[in-house]
Parts: C-alpha cells; sequence; structure tokens
C-alpha cells in the first residue's frame, strides 16, 4: 500500500527507528470501526431538528474512536437518544403548529378552529385573538404519554386513547383564544356570515372578512354570483355590518368640515348614541341622510348631506363586492358598486340570457305555450334568489338564415326587458301568418325594384324577411304599447284585428321602404358606390367622411327592424337633405365649399360627441332615451343646416341641441 495509501489502513504492528514504520498494513473502511468496535466509540448529537415528512425528530450524529471522526456528520432519528426533547418538538410542530400529516379527526377540527379564530381576527379588527403557543402546548402535553414522541408512535397511541374518549384531543374555541381577548364581541349579529344586500325576496350575499390593510379584499367582501349583481342595492351596502358602523360613523363624524366637526366631540360617543338611536329598518335607507336626521334629532344641529366626506374612510368601512362567473372565477371586484355593474353589463345580460331556466331561456317558440309573463320573476341561482324581467325575443338565426320562432329571455332591467319585447312578439306574430305575409310581400308593388335597391344593403332573403316583420309589426303592435301584451288571451286578442289590416299594413311598409331605398341609391352612388366612381374632388374629403358616418349610423345593418317606424318615416327626408348637400358641393360656386365647412363646424361637434357617448352607452348596455333624442335633433339640425328647404319635424339650433346635451347621462 506504500505507493498508493488509502485513506484509512490498519496495522499488526508499529516500529520506531529513524523513521515511523506499520507493518503488515490491510486497507479498512471507518463503518467497520462503528459496527465491530461499538462498545469503542463515542457519538455525539446536534442540531435537532423537526421532519416534517417523516413525521419525526432528527438530529445530526458524529462517530468518534479514541478521537478519530468515524463518522463527521449523518441524520438520525432523535427520538430513542432523548425522549423527552423529542416529544416537545413533536408536540410544538406536529400538534401545535399543523406541521403533520394525519388523518385523525381532532386534528382537522381544531385546525378549523384556528381558521374560525382568524376568521375573528379579521371582523374584529384585531391580530392577536390567538391564544399564545405555550398555552396550546400545554394542552396537549397533559394528554400525551411520555414516550409518544413522533408520528408513528402517536398514531398508534391515538388508535387506542380514541376507544376510551374519542374527544380526548379536541379542542374548543376557549382553548385557542386569548385570555381577556375581544372575541366575545364578535357575534353572529354583529358580523353576520350573509347579508339581504339584494332585491329578491331571498337574495342573501355571503361575506367574507379579511384583515390586511392594502390588500383588495381588506374589511367584508360581498361574493355575489354574475347574475345576481343587477339587484345589489348600494344604500342597503353602505351600512356594512352592524359590528363595524360605530367605527363607521365615528370615520364620517370625523370627515365633516371643522364647523360641523367640533359639534360632535368625542366623535365615538356621539357615534355610538347614533347607533343606538336609529330607528327601525334605517339599514334600507340612504346612511348618509339617516345620520343626519338622526344627529339633528339629537343635538338640534343640522348636518346637510353633501358635507359628509364618505370617500375619505378607509378601505375597510367601505362594503368591497366581487362578481363571480358559475364556475366560481372572480370577473371583478371594487367598492363603486355602479361601476362594477357598468362594467360588467354586457356579461351580464348574457349570462342571464343562458340561466339554466328552461320556461325562460328557450328558442324556437312558435306558439304562445308558456302561459301568462309575469313582469319579474324570482330564478333560484348559487342559493340566490336572483330578480330578473323575462320578456320575448327575436333571436338571430343560424347561418344567418331568420330565426325558426320568437326566443325567451331573462334581461336584467324592465328597461332591456321592454326593448326585446316588440321584436320578439312581431317574431311571433309572424309565424302565426308566416303563409299570408310570405303572399303579402311576394305580391308587394315594386318588389324587384325594392330589392334591386336593397341590394347594397344585404340580400334578398334578409329583405323578405325584414318586410314580413314591418308587416306584421304595422298589422299587430301599431297601435298600442307591446309591453301589455304579457297574456296568451291579449296577444290572441290581437288577431283577427291585425289578420285584416295585413293587407293595408303590407302597402304602408312598401312604401316607406321603397321611398327610403329611393331616397338612398343616388346619394350610395354619389359617394363612390363602386358602380358608380365618386366625382368629387379631394379637397371635399372631410365633407365626405362626416356624410359617411351619418349615413353608417343611419342605415347600420337590420335598421329597419330595429327604428321605430314613426321615425323611419323621417329617413326620406334625412336622405333627401344628404343628397342635397352633395348636390350643392358638385353644382355649386366657389363659395359652396365654405358655407359647407361653415355648417359642419357647427354640426359635427355634437356628432362626435353623441358618437363617443353612444359607444360608452352600449359597451355599458345602457338605454339613455335623453340620448336618443339628442341624436335624432341632429338629424334635424343636419336638414335646417345643409338643406332647410326640407324643413324639420321640429324647432331645432345649435343652443336647443346643448341644452338637450345636459339632460344626457354622463
Amino acid at each position: 500500500l506504500f505507493k498508493k495509501p488509502p485513506k484509512w489502513v490498519m496495522a499488526a504492528e508499529i516500529v520506531q527507528t529513524t523513521r515511523l514504520y506499520a507493518r503488515c498494513v490491510a486497507k479498512i473502511q471507518p463503518l467497520w470501526i462503528e459496527s465491530l468496535g461499538a462498545h469503542l466509540v463515542k457519538r455525539t448529537y446536534s442540531g435537532p431538528h423537526w421532519e416534517e415528512e417523516k413525521a419525526r425528530v432528527a438530529a445530526f450524529e458524529k462517530v468518534l474512536l479514541f478521537g478519530l471522526e468515524i463518522v463527521p456528520r449523518r441524520t438520525v432519528h432523535y427520538g430513542p437518544v432523548d425522549p423527552k426533547l423529542s416529544r416537545e418538538l413533536f408536540i410544538h410542530h406536529a400538534l401545535v403548529e399543523g406541521e403533520f400529516h394525519t388523518r385523525a379527526r381532532f386534528f382537522e377540527h381544531n385546525l378549523g378552529l384556528r381558521d374560525e379564530v382568524e376568521a375573528l381576527e379579521a371582523k374584529s379588527r384585531e391580530r392577536n385573538l390567538l391564544a399564545e403557543a405555550e398555552r396550546r402546548f400545554t394542552f396537549y402535553d397533559k394528554r400525551l404519554p411520555a414516550d409518544v414522541y413522533s408520528g408513528e408512535l402517536f398514531e398508534a397511541w391515538l388508535k387506542k386513547a380514541e376507544r376510551e374518549n374519542p374527544k380526548l384531543l379536541f379542542m374548543t374555541l376557549d382553548d385557542l383564544l386569548r385570555e381577556g381577548s375581544g372575541a366575545a364581541l364578535v357575534t353572529l349579529d354583529k358580523f353576520p356570515p350573509a347579508l339581504p344586500l339584494g332585491a329578491g325576496s331571498d337574495s342573501r350575499v355571503p361575506l367574507s372578512y379579511h384583515l390586511e390593510p392594502g390588500h383588495p379584499d381588506d374589511g367584508v367582501t360581498a361574493t355575489v354570483p354574475l347574475e345576481g349583481l343587477n339587484q345589489l342595492t348600494a344604500p342597503k351596502a353602505e351600512w356594512l355590518v352592524p359590528g363595524l358602523l360605530k367605527e363607521k360613523i365615528t370615520a364620517l363624524i370625523r370627515s365633516l368640515p371643522k364647523q360641523y366637526r367640533v359639534r360632535f366631540v368625542p366623535a365615538p360617543v356621539f357615534a355610538e348614541r347614533v347607533a343606538e338611536s336609529l330607528p327601525p329598518g334605517a339599514e334600507n335607507g340612504p346612511l348618509l341622510e339617516i345620520l343626519s336626521a338622526t344627529l339633528a334629532g339629537l343635538t338640534g344641529v343640522a348636518v346637510p348631506v353633501s358635507e359628509w366626506r364618505p370617500e375619505t374612510l378607509p378601505e375597510h368601512l367601505r362594503m368591497n363586492f366581487a362578481v363571480v362567473d358559475r364556475k366560481g372565477t372572480r370577473l371583478a371586484a371594487g367598492r363603486e358598486l355602479d361601476k362594477l355593474k357598468a362594467g360588467l353589463r354586457v356579461q351580464l345580460k348574457q349570462a342571464l340570457a343562458t340561466l339554466p331556466d328552461k320556461k325562460f331561456n328557450r328558442d324556437g317558440i312558435t306558439e304562445w305555450d308558456f302561459g301568462d309573463l309575469p313582469e319579474h320573476v324570482e330564478v333560484k341561482h348559487a342559493g340566490l334568489a336572483i330578480v330578473a324581467y323575462p320578456a320575448l325575443a327575436d333571436p338571430p338565426g343560424a347561418g344567418g338564415a331568420p330565426p325558426a320562432g320568437a326566443g325567451l329571455r331573462l334581461f336584467e332591467s324592465p328597461e332591456s326587458a321592454r326593448a326585446s319585447m316588440r321584436g320578439g312578439l312581431r317574431r311571433l306574430y309572424l309565424c302565426q301568418v308566416r303563409d299570408e305575409l310570405a303572399f303579402q310581400v311576394k305580391n308587394l308593388p315594386g318588389l324587384d325594384r325594392i330589392a334591386s335597391r336593397f341590394a347594397v344593403l344585404g340580400k334578398r332573403d334578409q329583405l323578405r324577411d325584414t318586410l314580413s316583420l314591418l308587416i306584421a309589426d304595422r298589422a299587430f303592435l301599431a297601435d298600442d304599447d307591446p309591453d301589455q301584451v304579457r297574456s296568451e288571451t291579449v296577444f290572441r286578442r290581437r288577431l283577427d284585428p291585425g289578420w285584416s289590416r295585413l293587407g293595408a299594413a303590407a302597402h304602408e311598409v312598401a312604401g316607406l321602404v321603397d321611398e327610403i331605398l329611393a331616397a338612398y341609391h343616388p346619394v350610395a352612388l354619389e359617394l363612390g358606390d363602386a358602380r358608380a366612381p365618386s366625382r368629387l374632388p379631394a379637397a371635399w374629403q372631410d365633407a365626405m367622411a362626416d356624410i359617411r358616418s351619418q349615413l353608417a349610423a343611419l342605415l347600420p345593418a337590420g335598421f329597419l327592424t330595429t327604428v321605430a317606424f314613426d321615425r323611419l318615416r323621417h329617413f326620406p327626408r334625412y336622405l333627401g337633405a344628404v343628397r342635397i348637400r352633395l348636390q350643392k358641393l358638385r353644382d355649386g360656386g366657389p363659395g359652396t365649399l365654405s358655407r359647407d365647412q361653415k355648417h359642419a363646424a357647427h354640426v359635427v361637434p355634437h356628432w362626435l360627441a353623441y358618437l363617443e357617448r353612444a359607444a360608452a352607452r352600449a359597451a355599458d348596455g345602457i338605454d339613455d332615451p335623453e340620448l336618443d333624442r339628442f341624436r335624432w335633433m341632429i338629424e334635424e339640425f343636419r336638414v335646417s343646416s345643409f338643406a332647410q328647404e326640407l324643413g324639420t319635424a321640429e324647432p331645432v339650433s345649435a343652443k336647443r341641441l346643448s341644452e338637450q346635451w345636459t339632460r344626457v347621462r354622463p
């Protein structure tokens, strides 16, 4: 071994001459020494620690033989070495801290109690309700035998112990609560798990509590399914929960301007007096108005509602709303309920239209076979009674073809249901007299001419369906509010009189549609239809862009059935004004362009404002009658500006437009 000595050798003898020699040498492994000379080695331990996966206490072992390091460091089970310390570490890590994998019922129960304590902390806004670790350690220390220091031994002992006392290791809430804590003040009536925040008779919205200042969910969060969002009311949510009401009133008093604030010092005392003096049912009314009235009754000091500053409140004193879909995925959250509703209005409409409700969400209806149609219904979904508004609808057909029948849908508001009702009714009436309508359309005077002019807007099949719907509308729905037709009796009462009006309605519809298309056809050619290139110079492109924008909004796809018939009567005049404007541009003298630009300067700002607001309202799914009126006033203003000789249906001016704009929803 001299030329390549190993790390460990054993010699039969050691000889000391001029040098030290080892004779009869053999290579050995250090571990052989540990097993053969176990009575001679010395073992030391360091770093005892908990191993969660193995559910035991481990330590680092070092093995020495006469000072020689046989094993420098290895991990060993420390329980048999030091049962007392191992037991303490087992209790602390496995049972007190919960670092233990077990299916024992007591373990899940006690962890659930810890969750309850954390919930109490979130509700009371205190972080130190959980009893100190020593107290929880003592609970287990009194019950576990001295020889239980690992998960394996514990499971074996527990199996026998629970035969005599199944609840031996079950804690109570008192075992986990710190002595002298304010947990007793956290009661279900002050911090309920749900609140009736909706309009339905059984619309209780689940609440959750979170304690983490700066976190988006800090405070109280009401979790509502998307379908139930529209029924939540802001006044009820302003009251938050009873357990936080005094703190909220205190913060509101402190938010007042100084001349009012100094009259209510100290604020917490007055907040408590106000909370105790609130009238029954106050939580159903507006918080700030009731606070002002209550303070005035208590002190004689009248605080105007406008002086309160709720926007200065800490986030946890304002209700947080979390909107989730049917899978429980959060779609949006925030503390401004109106903004949430506006931002999710389109998704809400789609969600209601696809609710798994066989009665109020169906297609292909050709007969009134669904009974009386109530103005509103309560649909049970996700534990809530969702208030929705049923109405007939005219659903899109497959592949662009006309639908086989009407549809029945649930809507988020009475306005949206009313807007859909007319289209669904005329589709259903069409199904009742389909053959007669087909005959009337086929024999309309000038049908080929109408179809030829309609070609720039759509296909011949679309024209037939559109004409059929318009005739059905004029025959069955022209005289009354369609929303009044909500029963089979009323629906059928209109059939015979409407049937007798089909011929007259067909001629009325054909005449108006022909007139509209006749007015539009030359305009389309003038603007540069594929069959007739534009003959206008490049200098007039601003005017052309304005006209194209006007026509795109005036004649979108399906405009004949989406615009009220009485409004369609004005379309020939609107289109005639466009044609006159184009003629003046083409045939006028040098000053024509400047005059057109002058008129456009008065019209276009109103038009652009309308387009922007209309796009926002469409994205939110909001119907604003005042915006609609503003839109048609602009059309009349265009006639007044560019073709005054045609006259207007009502007095109109830039000033009147500005006044009308103030009535439009912001």
